[in-house]
């Protein structure tokens, strides 16, 4: 436990209390670190976050990274992925790990932190979507894009991490064919322009991308825009521009929504670094 820890930031207290779980009981983390790897993370479900926490790390160690090791991936890639648990122990008040379920993508290798955004390798099966308005298929493969919490959502380094996961998945995942990067989420809804500052960092990572769907769907934008949903209006936080905004925008009568965008790495006609932001600002 002591040597994973060395390349998984986590907070200090936090450190001291998987240490602790582990020492008192090795062989339950073994075991199920062992369960997980045979027949996935659903053992976890009975579990107190704390040895979440714990089994997780010990699967980083003793599964993880034999995985990065044998396809040569940098140990920097696997502290920055690694990084991710720290995040969400922290929103989940330093108490454990309670969203395993979304942590086993990085565990299986199948998600990668590449500088400031990170890629999943992941295959379109959502039922939900009607692929006929869309340019690729059910069943393709596809980079899913997700934004981690914690660092500004600067343009420059969201062009540098997509152009660096262009190399990354051709250098490591050559077998894995694809053609889009997508990416969904409320920074993707199409009207977001509506109630945000020209130029804003939202409106700049929404250059980067073709949206091929936007829908009125508010319950992510809220969340992160607010922390959650409140029943009246007047509740609603209001020490930042973008939430006096969003504020203003739903008090008008409209209702944020959610986008899906592409990314199609086969038919640029320049890298992406090169896009004149301006033009869709």
């Amino acid at each position: 436990m002591d040597s994973i820890l060395s390349n998984v930031e986590l907070n200090g207290e936090l450190r001291d209390k998987v240490s602790c779980i582990y020492r008192k009981d090795k062989n339950k983390i073994e075991r199920l670190a062992d369960r997980c790897n045979a027949n996935g993370f659903s053992c976890l479900a009975g579990q107190g976050d704390m040895v979440r926490l714990a089994v997780c790390l010990r699967y980083a160690e003793k599964y993880t990274l034999p995985m990065y090791r044998s396809k040569g991936i940098p140990m920097s890639v696997f502290c920055d992925t690694m990084a991710d648990i720290d995040i969400w122990c922290g929103n989940n008040h330093n108490r454990g790990l309670r969203n395993y379920n979304w942590i086993k993508n990085h565990l299986d290798c199948t998600l990668f932190k590449l500088g400031r955004l990170q890629f999943q390798l992941y295959r379109a099966c959502s039922k939900l979507l009607d692929y006929d308005h869309l340019p690729y298929n059910y069943g393709d493969n596809v980079l899913n894009i997700h934004i981690p919490q914690g660092e500004p959502l600067d343009y420059s380094a969201c062009v540098d991490s997509i152009n660096r996961a262009k190399e990354f998945f051709a250098q490591y995942f050559p077998d894995f064919g694809y053609r889009f990067m997508l990416c969904e989420s409320w920074l993707l809804f199409e009207d977001n322009y509506m109630f945000m500052e020209p130029g804003s960092n939202i409106l700049q990572f929404q250059s980067l991308f073709e949206i091929v769907f936007s829908a009125q769907q508010d319950f992510q934008a809220v969340e992160r825009i607010f922390g959650k949903r409140r029943l009246l209006k007047s509740k609603y936080p209001t020490d930042t521009s973008l939430r006096r905004n969003a504020l203003e925008y739903m008090k008008s009568g409209h209702k944020m929504g959610m986008g899906i965008g592409i990314i199609d790495t086969v038919d640029e006609k320049e890298e992406i670094a090169k896009h004149d932001i301006k033009a869709y600002l």
